[in-house]
């Protein structure tokens, strides 16, 4: 997971990485779709506030550069 992270994140960015990430981690530990798929969603953001916010970390957007503000 961290392999798929490191290579993919500049590419698609933090975003679409992350919550890909999340959801296949959630998924192979055993969570339901229906609790996965949101989780992994809110996750992804809460991380983003926390370093792109708050700590002024700036993350890649990759494919998102363009809904970027």
């Amino acid at each position: 997971g961290l392999l798929f992270y490191v290579f993919a994140v500049d590419m698609l960015g933090f975003h679409i990485t992350a919550a890909a990430l999340l959801l296949a981690w959630s998924r192979l530990l055993g969570a339901s779709w229906r609790l996965a798929l949101p989780v992994s969603l809110a996750a992804t953001m809460v991380i983003h506030l926390a370093f792109y916010k708050l700590l002024k970390v700036p993350l890649p957007w990759g494919l998102l550069e363009r809904f970027a503000f």
